[in-house]
């Protein structure tokens, strides 16, 4: 993982104001560790070797097209807090989960989160969307290794569009260079 995110840490230096280009220091492997602990599950190794790259980020518009990244800490809050308002039982649950018993947000602005499943099968590793006030988009399509190396393969080449958009990407983003 830290081949994508020597990548994209280049750009913003490059390309963007000094705000966008900073990001948190990475994390501890003991701090990965106690999020795990906390969590009740395993994170997917190549989310735990990104956060021991980069522990999140502060930035509120982001470098990444998902928002500013989570810290350890941050992933615990949004899923202790998910899954207080989340009612497995609820029958509406199988057809349109809201949330997953084996989400790992990593990363979202104002309620709505993307998220890594962690759980077992097939779409172990793969992103999803889950809305503040709406079901949540099921991972499908994409796992976090290669969506984040077709975001650093992107970036460099967006050519001052607004928009950039990976082949067979279920998450959609923007880059835009912020002065």
């Amino acid at each position: 993982m830290t081949e994508p995110w020597n990548l994209i840490d280049v750009w913003p230096a490059k390309n963007a104001s000094a705000s966008l280009a900073e990001r948190r220091p990475p994390a501890s492997p003991e701090a990965v560790g106690r999020t795990e602990e906390r969590l009740g599950f395993e994170i997917p190794a190549d989310l735990c070797e990104s956060l021991l790259c980069h522990d999140g980020d502060d930035v509120y518009l982001a470098v990444l097209p998902v928002g500013p990244l989570y810290s350890t800490e941050r992933i615990v809050e949004i899923r202790t807090m998910r899954m207080r308002i989340w009612d497995a039982d609820d029958p509406d649950q199988r057809d349109a989960p809201w949330w997953g018993a084996r989400w790992a947000p990593f990363a979202g602005r104002d309620g709505d989160e993307h998220f890594i499943d962690a759980g077992p099968g097939l779409w172990h590793n793969h992103l999803g969307r889950a809305a503040h006030d709406d079901s949540a988009t099921p991972p499908a399509g994409r796992a976090w290794p290669p969506w984040l190396h077709a975001v650093a393969q992107a970036m460099p080449h967006h050519g001052g569009r607004d928009h950039v958009e990976p082949a067979k990407s279920p998450i959609r983003f923007c880059v835009k260079v912020v002065e």
